[in-house]
């Protein structure tokens, strides 16, 4: 009777057990924390810009003409090597695969910097960053404008001060000018300076013999 009644218990609170509720919502993450597609295309795009602006970066120290040009390319290293790294850890987190590669326009954007030298070199790299970072801007305030993932917007806003920081400092390179030393402000001609004529003859001065008295 004993044996009887302690299976009976066992019974019930295997039962009990059965029936309680499964918390799988902790498991799960909150619905509104999925990348939507606007998430996703703002990771892929950032991702491939840092991988083509730390090559540029790189190539900049190396190759730029003016120190001005290679603290430019350091700092562009620097700090797309760290937004990158936070890119990809968002990006393993969320699920989201990016590129393994820049895309074509700035594959061939680097191999234009690789094989350029001198002043070329500064032109093309001032002018292609320039570009590229005033894209990178723009996007990012798409995204934080449309975008949906706090993990992601998260990552936007804080991208997005740097960004323009590099842009800045692009511009001033090249308003400062692009060859060794700086190139020299634009040259204006000038009118000569007028002439001051001689002055005449004093009526005082002495008058020169004429070899008559």
């Amino acid at each position: 009777m004993r044996t009887l009644l302690l299976a009976a218990v066992a019974v019930a609170a295997l039962g009990g057990c059965a029936g309680a509720p499964t918390d799988t919502a902790a498991l799960a993450p909150p619905t509104g924390s999925q990348p939507s597609e606007q998430d996703r295309a703002w990771m892929r795009a950032i991702h491939e810009g840092n991988l083509a602006e730390m090559q540029a970066g790189q190539l900049a120290q190396g190759k730029g003409g003016t120190a001005q040009i290679r603290a430019v390319g350091k700092m562009l290293v620097v700090d797309h090597t760290e937004l990158d790294t936070k890119v990809t850890r968002t990006a393993t987190k969320l699920g989201i695969q990016l590129p393994g590669s820049p895309n074509a326009e700035q594959r061939a954007q680097v191999l234009r910097l690789q094989d350029a030298t001198g002043m070329d070199f500064d032109q093309e790299f001032l002018g292609s960053m320039t570009t590229s970072h005033k894209r990178a801007v723009a996007a990012t305030k798409a995204e934080l404008a449309n975008g949906s993932s706090p993990q992601v917007l998260a990552l936007a806003k804080a991208a997005l001060p740097a960004l323009e920081r590099h842009l800045s400092a692009l511009e001033e390179a090249s308003a400062a000018g692009s060859s060794p030393g700086g190139s020299p402000a634009p040259h204006t001609p000038t009118s000569p300076a007028p002439r001051t004529p001689a002055p005449p003859t004093s009526p005082m001065s002495p008058m020169t013999p004429t070899g008559h008295e």
